[in-house]
């Protein structure tokens, strides 16, 4: 007889959501923006200033999550000339964390030692970014702005497929989107010193599709909200 045991994987998807639950209560915001944001609606960078928590994560997410951490480590255990994990950089009191500083001496185009930011994707979305032959822009941006930080003329992105561990890397030039950087940095610390949380608007289609809003309260607002009747969770 066949016996159909769900016992061990809902267990596991429990203990998942209460740990991530934990976690989430007990982060201390950093009171900057985020390298990981940039590519975010201002909105949605004005209310992780603030603190407010956003919608909680689904279980499905939390495990591809937690995969990504796996092949990051496997990644970088196999890689050659590394030379730090998780670099703590700053620029413009923008914050980030380099996945890893590599020496690209033994690379296609060895361009000194630059920032390396490591993506763990699905099979199809690893095929549609070696279809469109380029970044996805908020991982241009987040890697971008470590370059900045480091004084890096180039930053590399590598992409890996999480089925089947294949890597894509891309290796950009850092001129390519500082402006754009600098102009986001400008208009958040200038809505900070106006003191209101702005209307939604979207930088990418995606974003307003109400199953992907970080913040889908606040996606209708009519007007700007002051701070001061923003309640952090």
């Amino acid at each position: 007889m066949l016996r159909n045991d769900t016992f061990l994987d809902r267990y596991i998807g429990v203990e998942l959501l209460k740990r991530n639950k934990l976690e989430r209560e007990g982060h201390v915001s950093s009171g900057r923006l985020s390298a990981s944001s940039l590519g975010n609606p201002l909105q949605w960078q004005i209310l992780h200033f603030l603190g407010v928590e956003t919608k909680p994560i689904d279980e499905y997410v939390i495990r591809k999550m937690i995969r990504g951490v796996e092949i990051e480590d496997w990644f970088l255990n196999l890689a050659p000339c590394v030379k730090e994990r998780q670099k703590e950089v700053l620029y413009r009191n923008v914050i980030g964390y380099v996945d890893a500083v590599i020496d690209t001496s033994e690379m296609d185009f060895p361009l000194g030692v630059i920032p390396h930011e490591i993506k763990s994707v699905t099979n199809m979305k690893f095929k549609h970014i070696v279809t469109q032959s380029k970044p996805d822009r908020s991982h241009m941006l987040q890697a971008g702005l470590y370059a900045l930080a480091m004084g890096s003329d180039h930053f590399a992105i590598n992409y890996i497929a999480a089925d089947d561990l294949r890597v894509k890397t891309y290796v950009l030039d850092t001129a390519d989107v500082k402006d754009e950087i600098d102009s986001i940095i400008d208009k958040f610390d200038a809505q900070v010193l106006k003191k209101t949380v702005p209307l939604f608007e979207a930088c990418e289609p995606w974003q307003s599709n109400l199953v992907y809003n970080n913040y889908p309260e606040y996606q209708k607002i009519l007007e700007e909200i002051p701070f001061e009747a923003i309640k952090p969770n």
